[in-house]
Formats: C-alpha cells, sequence, structure tokens
C-alpha cells in the first residue's frame, strides 16, 4: 500500500511540473531581454487601435504588451506570440494617446519599450449619443439608437420624480447596431426624460434631456378575455390541456407555459378572441416562448413554432361563419431578433423576447372588441405555433 501511494505521489509531482514547464513559469531571473518589435502600424478605430508589428526573432518570447494610460488608470494589453496584432479598446475620446509597446520574455523580462501614438476614431459612447432620438410614445418615451461598431454598452434612462428630482427608470443593456426602445407606465403628463450612454470601460457620455408628455393609454382587463372558436380557426391545443388559448392572458411567462396548437395544423393559421371591452389599442407585447431546461426545450423563442410575421386584425361584429369579410386589418407585425443571428440566440436576445416581451404599435385604428391573430411565418419552418403571453393597452370605451 505504501508503495502505490509513493507512486501517486511522484505522478502528481511529475503532472505539477510538466503543467510548470508548459505555461512558461520564468526559470532564470538573469536571462536578457528579448529585441523589440519592429515595423509597427497603426490604424485608428472607433474608441480604440489596431497595432499591428514585426514580431522579433527570439526562442524566449512569450508575448507582446502595450502599456497606456487612460485618465487615472494604468492599462495593458497582452499578445502572444503567435500573434502580430493587438486591439487597443476603451478610449473615451479623439485625444492623442501615447503608447509603449514591450516584447516579453518566458522569463518575465521586458524589452526596451516602442514609443507608439494612437488617436482613436469618434468612440461608440460619442457616436451613439450623436445619434440618439427621443419621441414621446403610449405611456412613456421611445428611444432610437444607432450602434455602428456594436459595442456593447449601456443606456441609462432618467427622468423626475414628484419633488422634480432626476433619478435612473431604466438601463437597456445592448450590443445591437442600431434599435430602439421604450420605456412605458407614465401618466399623460409632461416630464423630463433623459439618457446617457456608458461603455464597459466605465466612460460615460454627456446626458441628454427633454421634455415631453406620454401619450394616454391604458391596459386592457385580461379577466375580461374569452376565446372564440370560429369556424376554420386553429386553436386546438397540443398535446396538453395547458397549451390552451386562454394561456395568452394569464400573466404567465418566462417558462415553457404557452398556447401552443397541434403539429401539422398548416401556416397560416389563426384564432379569435373577445377582449371584453370596445376600446381604441395602441400597442400589445408579444411574449416568446422560453426554451431551455426551465422551459419547452427547442420550442422556444425564434425556433420551430415561435410566430415571426403577424397579422392582427379587429371586429365589432365578426360572422358566426368564420368569414374573413366581417374583419379589418389593423396591422402586420414582424418579430424582430436583437442579435440578427440567423441560428441561436443571445441573453438579449432571451431577455427581449421572453423576460421583457415585444412591443408592437398599432397604426390610428377604429376602436374594436374582438381580435384575430393570423400567423404568416413562423421561426422554423413548421406547422404549429405558440405563444407565451399578450397584453393590449389602449383607450377603453366599453366594458361588456
Amino acid at each position: 500500500m505504501k508503495k502505490y501511494i509513493l507512486l501517486v505521489f511522484i505522478a502528481i509531482g511529475m503532472i505539477n511540473c510538466s503543467d510548470e514547464v508548459w505555461r512558461g513559469i520564468p526559470t532564470d531571473e538573469n536571462a536578457s531581454a528579448p529585441p523589440s518589435v519592429t515595423n509597427v502600424k497603426v490604424t485608428a478605430t472607433p474608441g480604440g487601435a489596431d497595432i499591428t508589428y514585426t514580431l522579433p526573432e527570439s526562442d524566449n518570447l512569450l508575448y507582446v504588451m502595450a502599456e497606456y494610460s487612460i485618465g487615472n488608470r494604468i492599462v495593458s494589453k497582452k499578445s502572444s506570440f503567435y500573434s502580430a496584432h493587438l486591439s487597443i479598446e476603451g478610449f473615451p475620446d479623439t485625444k492623442e494617446y501615447n503608447l509603449k509597446l514591450y516584447s516579453v520574455s518566458r522569463d518575465g523580462v521586458k524589452s526596451e519599450p516602442v514609443n507608439v501614438s494612437v488617436t482613436p476614431l469618434t468612440p461608440p459612447i460619442v457616436s451613439i449619443f450623436n445619434s440618439i432620438v427621443m419621441e414621446p410614445t403610449f405611456g412613456g418615451v421611445k428611444i432610437h439608437f444607432e450602434n455602428d461598431s456594436e459595442a456593447e454598452v449601456k443606456l441609462t434612462v432618467l427622468t423626475n420624480d414628484s419633488d422634480g428630482e432626476i433619478y435612473p427608470v431604466d438601463i437597456h443593456y445592448t450590443k445591437r447596431k442600431d434599435g430602439s426602445f421604450s420605456i412605458r407606465g407614465f401618466d399623460a403628463e409632461k416630464r423630463t426624460f433623459g439618457l446617457y450612454v456608458l461603455d464597459r470601460w466605465n466612460n460615460y457620455s454627456d446626458t441628454i434631456f427633454v421634455d415631453l408628455e406620454p401619450w394616454f393609454e391604458e391596459q386592457l382587463d385580461k379577466l375580461k378575455f374569452k376565446a372564440i372558436n370560429l369556424p376554420s380557426d386553429t386553436n386546438e391545443a397540443h398535446a396538453s390541456a395547458t397549451y390552451t388559448l386562454d394561456q395568452l392572458w394569464n400573466n404567465v411567462w418566462g417558462t415553457g407555459t404557452a398556447f401552443h396548437t397541434k403539429p401539422n395544423t398548416g401556416i397560416p393559421q389563426w384564432f379569435t378572441f373577445d377582449l371584453g371591452a370596445k376600446a381604441r389599442l395602441s400597442r400589445f407585447k408579444f411574449h416568446h416562448r422560453l426554451a431551455g431546461s426551465s422551459g419547452a426545450g427547442s420550442d422556444g423563442q425564434y425556433s420551430a413554432g415561435d410566430p415571426q410575421i403577424m397579422e392582427v386584425y379587429g371586429s365589432n361584429n365578426p360572422n358566426p361563419d368564420g368569414s374573413w369579410d366581417s374583419w379589418t386589418l389593423l396591422g402586420t407585425f414582424e418579430s424582430i431578433k436583437p442579435s440578427g443571428l440567423v441560428s441561436g440566440w443571445t441573453s438579449e436576445d432571451i431577455q427581449f423576447a421572453c423576460y421583457d416581451g415585444e412591443d408592437f404599435e398599432f397604426p390610428d385604428i377604429e376602436p374594436v372588441r374582438y381580435l384575430r391573430f393570423r400567423v404568416t411565418k413562423v421561426w422554423g419552418g413548421v406547422t404549429y405555433i405558440y405563444i407565451a403571453e399578450l397584453t393590449f393597452w389602449g383607450e377603453v370605451l366599453e366594458t361588456f
């Protein structure tokens, strides 16, 4: 037994020694410095620069390092000896910055520095800030932005409280090239909204302030919603009673629950329901079904039967034979994946689709009581649909 234990310790020691050699642990404190890089070229980028160079001929070279200062911070960036390229990021302006490039040996010894000047292009926080457009929308403010470099940023929205004090009301995280989002829940009264941009190096843009009056709206009472089964409608639940049409207004999303039709029922397909009120609709929110271990497996956001293009029709006196002559098209709506990925999704996609929900605004329409949803395209090309939740806002004129 003692022999076996000894062999185990020897084996572990060999593995550890081998690991240290592979990692390039310094072995000679008196080793000479490697030669410096040469032929340095700089290409300015938004908020940074791409630096290329010729590596020195040295068997002892481990990496090339850039050192520079941003404000009071000392920043270093490394690139291994396999690459002759460094990308520098995080500058808050277009001033000239001085960098030092070092060749570093496996023993941790630095070469003589090569001094390099970098003048970044307009950083993302500035270009995004300059693109911001803020306008009133139903219940709040709508923000449009452009992010050509697809930088990872936070858009912090501000407003004033009852005492007039400014406070952050929402933070929108994004890497999208362009887009828009809305902050809602406010009365139709003039108020101040503000916004600034923050990047992952804690660089801030200026702050824009505007005075806007949100448009009036109220959420329709889901307790009054009722499913209607007209001829030609597709609303037979798939596999389980938990997939019925009334799941669309049970205030549960971010799970696998949903209205889910049977496979092989064809696309396009449609369903009908009574709002229990006559209302001039302003918008609706569509929560996608969540995929994943706590959700619906592969039957989730941006896949399979998740609606991509929807038509919404309204009526106040639908023909009981299920025909379309008594229905008016209120709008055609296309679901958008923020990341733009052809397959798969990002955490931003999931947050947007399943937890925040996707907002769609109606044009100026006549008041209606009954709605008919017609799905003409799904994300996955299957012959069924599923939706986690639908919520509606507008001006209620009459309840039933």
